[in-house]
């Protein structure tokens, strides 16, 4: 069965953000005061940004109130977005080979979609996608599925013809375990645990250089052929 709908993550999938994402946010509690720890890191990737900022202002007790700090995270995260956050190599040529066979494609990301649309904008990528999804505005983040049936939703095509990209343990898991068939993108930098995303995804790759329409449709034809 052929692939018939795309639903990307962003930061760390489409773009190589984490090593940002890890800076950005330990410089917003430093602005008022507080040191953001490796373990606050672990604990507040999963959840969304708006979410992360009221986990500061609870925990940390920063800010004039999570939302406050929301739109100030959001003020850094655009300006990082614009000027210092790099596309993965070839992604653009893969989403193109996506594009060139009619696959229609959406993100659903933990980062507002206007701060995700201005990284798109800076790397020439806005046009591949209809639409940008928010797990803010769908109400949880990507430890449920909930993200992922709206990307569903929104694309209008089949859960097992549906491919998910995704980097991060969290959401390979959460998509993987709801029915999508799912490539798993490992890097070099980030710290993810490889077997972990092996034993959760139908696909794994280390870049998109080993990753092509083909091979997608060869798995989809045939499971057993495993991991790239």
């Amino acid at each position: 069965m052929p692939i018939t709908g795309a639903i990307f993550d962003f930061d760390g999938t489409i773009v190589d953000s984490m090593p940002m994402w890890e800076q950005v946010p330990g410089e917003l509690v430093a602005r008022h005061g507080q040191v953001m720890t490796h373990e606050m890191f672990v604990t507040t990737e999963p959840m969304s940004a708006d979410e992360e900022c009221a986990w500061f202002h609870e925990h940390l007790g920063v800010g004039e109130s999570g939302e406050a700090l929301f739109q100030e995270l959001r003020e850094m995260v655009r300006e990082a977005y614009a000027t210092r956050v790099a596309a993965w190599p070839h992604v653009g040529e893969f989403l193109q080979s996506l594009a060139d066979a009619g696959i229609p494609m959406v993100i659903a990301s933990s980062t507002p979609a206007d701060d995700i649309r201005v990284g798109l904008r800076a790397h020439g990528l806005e046009h591949f996608f209809s639409d940008v999804i928010f797990t803010g505005d769908v109400g949880r983040g990507k430890e449920f599925p909930d993200v992922y049936y709206h990307a569903l939703d929104v694309l209008g095509t089949d859960m097992e013809t549906t491919w998910v990209f995704e980097d991060a343990p969290f959401g390979v898991r959460t998509a993987h375990q709801t029915g999508f068939p799912v490539v798993a993108l490992l890097n070099d930098h980030d710290g993810r645990d490889e077997g972990f995303l092996r034993e959760h995804c139908d696909i794994l790759v280390h870049g998109y250089e080993e990753l092509s329409l083909a091979l997608i449709e060869d798995y989809a034809k045939e499971p057993a052929q495993g991991d790239a």
